[in-house]
């Protein structure tokens, strides 16, 4: 005598097995979606010129500050927050009364942080100096921009450390 299953097909086992695989795909991927209408691209430049127009900008900057010989010793309290930047120059510089310090989050924008820096009384050696404060001082990795508007610029990484060296004399210091 053969044995006849006389539950219906949604009380057994294996229709809801095959049902629940292509079904948490399905869930799996509207939530990917919703992560992705959650959050924003940071890394993308937020500028109606567009990438290139604002690539070839920085460069020309950092150009100019090559040719400059430009370098600059950064100090950054992750403390307090005080900043204290030392520059020198091949050539002389244009006088310019407030600098931009930014620190860039590697990933995320809202952790970006920019300080404007003012000059102050002239260093010991003679060279100026231009200080600022971070309300709130950053923790972490950074990139560093250090600009006088459009007519130079200086970049580099900060980690935490008191001091950072940029430019042409990095590796002897400004």
């Amino acid at each position: 005598m053969q044995r006849e299953d006389t539950l219906p097909w949604y009380r057994q086992f294996w229709p809801w097995f095959i049902i629940a695989l292509p079904a948490s795909a399905v869930v799996a991927g509207l939530y990917t979606v919703w992560i992705a209408m959650q959050t924003s691209d940071s890394l993308v430049i937020n500028s109606d010129d567009g990438v290139n127009v604002v690539t070839e900008r920085n460069l020309a900057a950092e150009r100019s500050a090559t040719d400059a010989g430009v370098s600059a010793g950064v100090a950054i309290n992750s403390d307090t927050g005080s900043i204290v930047v030392t520059l020198s120059s091949d050539k002389s510089l244009a006088a310019s009364t407030s600098l931009t310090l930014q620190l860039l989050h590697p990933t995320l924008a809202t952790r970006d942080a920019e300080a404007e820096l003012l000059q102050g009384m002239p260093g010991q050696d003679g060279k100026p100096v231009w200080v600022g404060h971070f309300v709130s001082p950053p923790k972490g990795r950074y990139y560093v921009v250090l600009a006088s508007g459009d007519a130079w610029r200086l970049s580099g990484e900060w980690s935490g450390e008191s001091l950072i060296r940029m430019g042409a004399a990095a590796d002897g210091g400004p």
